[in-house]
C-alpha cells in the first residue's frame, strides 16, 4: 500500500454523502494527506464538492489533494479504496419506482430496498455497477470497495461476484438502535453496549443487548407489556436521516411477537411485509410515513444550497466534526492495522448458520489487512429467520437473472416478492414491464 492512498468517491458530486464521508477522512490522521478523486458524470457537481472539501482541508490542516473528474480512467487508475454513493437516474427515476407500484396497490414508504421499487432500483443500477466492476478489474483489481448505494443487499451481492478485491455494504440502520439504547438508558458511550445482531439490510434483529448488568432485551420486553416503542422513543429518538416518523408501532408489534429487538426504522421495516404497505388502513393504524419525491427534491436543494453557502462564506460548525458514518474508520483500520469492528453487509460464509450460504447478510464484521472477516452470530430465532429467508430467495434470483440476461427470470423474482402477493401473475408481469419500460434508457442486460 502506498504511503498516501488514493481514495475514489463514485458519486463524488453527491451533496448528501460526499461532504460527510470525505470530511470524516480529512479528520482522520492516516487519511488527512490522501489523494481524493471525486468521480461524477456531472463534473460541475464534483467541482462544487471539491471546492467545499478543499476549504475544509485547509481549515483543519489536512494536506489532502483533490481531483474532480468525469473520466473513469482518471478516477480508477491506481485507486486503493472506492466508495460508491450513486443512484442511477436520480430522483426522476425513483419517481417511477414509487408511482407505478401505487397503481397496483403498493404504497412504498421509501422504495429503495424491497418490493417492486427495490426491484426496479436494482435493475436500473445493474448495468452501471457491472460496468464499474469491469473498470475496477482493469484499473484497480485489488481496491477495497465500500458501497453505500441501495438496494444494499443486491448491489453488494453483484459487486462481490464481479470484483476481485474486498467489498462491503454499509448502512447506518444499526446506529439508530444504538442511539436509542444509549439515550434511553443514559449511557455515556455506545462502547458500553454489547450486542449480537443479524439479518439483511434494513431488516436486522438484535438478539442480545447488554449494558453492564442490564439485560436490555429482557428489560424492553418487560416495558413493552405496558408501553410501546412510540412511548419510549418519544423523547430520545429521531430517524438518522432526518425523516420524521414519530410512531414505532410496527417495531413494538415485532418485538412482542419475537421477543428480540427489531430495527426501529418502521419506514424501512414495513416494506418487508405486504400487509403494511398494501392497505391504507394499516398504514394509518401504524402511522407509517411515506417519503415523497417532492420532499427528497427539497432535501437535495437544501443540501446543495448549504454547500454553496459554505464555499462562498464561512464553514458551518458541523464541517469541523466527524459524522456517524464509518467509511473513514474502515479505511484507516485497513491501512494502519488498527482493530476495528463495524456493521457490514457481506456474503454469508456461515456467520448466520441458518440462512443460505453466499447470500449477503448484515452482521458484525472485523476489518483486517485482507478485507472483511464476518463475526460469527449463530442461528437466528425461527420467526425472524422465516421472515427473512423469502427475501433472500427473491434478491438472489434477481441478481442471477440480470447476470444471465434473463428478463423472464427477473419477472419471476418479482412474482415471488411477498409485497406482490395480492396480485395475480398477469398483474405482476404488467407491473414489472411498466417499470422496465420506464427505466429502459438505463437497462441493457435484459432489453
Amino acid at each position: 500500500m502506498k504511503d498516501e492512498p488514493t481514495i475514489t468517491i463514485i458519486g463524488g458530486g453527491s451533496v448528501a454523502w460526499t461532504p460527510h464521508v470525505v470530511r470524516d477522512m480529512l479528520l482522520t490522521e492516516s487519511l488527512s494527506s490522501a489523494r481524493y478523486v471525486l468521480y461524477d458524470i456531472d463534473k460541475a457537481a464534483a467541482q462544487l464538492t471539491r471546492a467545499y472539501l478543499t476549504k475544509v482541508a485547509r481549515r483543519v490542516g489536512a494536506k489532502a489533494k483533490f481531483v474532480a473528474t468525469d473520466r473513469k480512467a482518471t478516477a480508477f487508475r491506481g485507486a486503493d479504496y472506492i466508495v460508491i454513493t450513486i443512484s442511477t437516474g436520480g430522483l426522476n427515476a425513483m419517481a417511477h419506482d414509487i408511482r407505478i407500484p401505487e397503481q397496483f396497490g403498493i404504497y412504498h414508504t421509501v422504495g429503495d430496498t424491497s418490493g417492486p421499487g427495490g426491484w426496479a432500483r436494482f435493475i436500473r443500477n445493474f448495468d452501471v455497477f457491472a460496468d464499474l466492476a469491469r473498470d475496477f478489474k482493469r484499473h484497480c483489481p485489488r481496491a477495497m470497495v465500500l458501497n453505500y448505494t441501495n438496494p444494499m443487499t443486491t448491489l453488494t451481492d453483484l459487486l462481490c461476484r464481479l470484483h476481485d478485491g474486498p467489498v462491503v455494504g454499509l448502512c447506518h440502520g444499526l446506529f439508530e438502535n444504538l442511539q436509542f439504547i444509549k439515550d434511553f438508558y443514559g449511557l455515556d458511550s455506545e462502547d458500553r453496549i454489547k450486542t449480537k445482531y443479524a439479518g439483511i439490510n434494513h431488516f436486522f434483529w438484535m438478539t442480545e443487548v447488554r449494558a453492564g448488568d442490564i439485560d436490555i432485551v429482557a428489560d424492553l420486553n418487560r416495558r413493552l407489556k405496558r408501553q410501546s416503542f412510540t412511548d419510549l422513543l418519544a423523547k430520545v429518538h429521531r430517524d438518522a436521516m432526518g425523516f420524521a416518523s414519530p410512531k414505532r408501532e410496527l417495531a413494538t408489534e415485532l418485538m412482542r411477537l419475537c421477543g428480540i429487538m427489531p430495527y426501529l426504522g418502521d419506514r424501512h421495516t414495513c416494506e418487508f411485509f405486504p400487509q403494511y404497505i398494501t392497505r391504507r388502513a394499516n398504514m394509518k393504524k401504524y402511522k407509517l410515513v411515506r417519503t415523497s419525491i417532492a420532499e427528497r427534491r427539497k432535501m437535495f436543494r437544501d443540501n446543495r444550497a448549504r454547500l454553496v453557502r459554505q464555499v462562498k462564506g464561512e464553514l458551518d460548525e458541523e464541517s469541523l466534526v466527524r459524522s456517524r458514518e464509518t467509511a473513514a474508520d474502515i479505511i484507516d483500520a485497513h491501512l494502519t492495522g488498527r482493530r476495528f469492528t463495524d456493521v457490514g453487509n457481506v456474503p454469508n460464509v456461515g456467520q448466520v448458520s441458518n440462512l443460505p450460504r453466499g447470500a449477503v447478510v448484515e452482521t458484525a464484521v472485523r476489518v483486517t489487512g485482507d478485507g472483511f472477516k464476518p463475526i460469527r452470530f449463530g442461528a437466528l430465532p425461527d420467526v425472524p429467520r422465516a421472515f427473512i429467508e423469502p427475501w433472500i430467495n427473491v434478491f438472489t434470483m434477481v441478481v442471477d437473472a440480470m447476470l444471465a440476461g434473463d428478463q423472464n427470470r427477473a419477472l419471476t423474482a418479482l412474482r415471488l416478492d411477498p409485497t406482490c402477493a395480492h396480485l395475480d401473475t398477469d398483474q405482476i408481469r404488467g407491473l414489472g414491464l411498466r417499470l422496465l419500460r420506464a427505466h429502459r434508457k438505463y437497462i441493457r442486460s435484459i432489453g
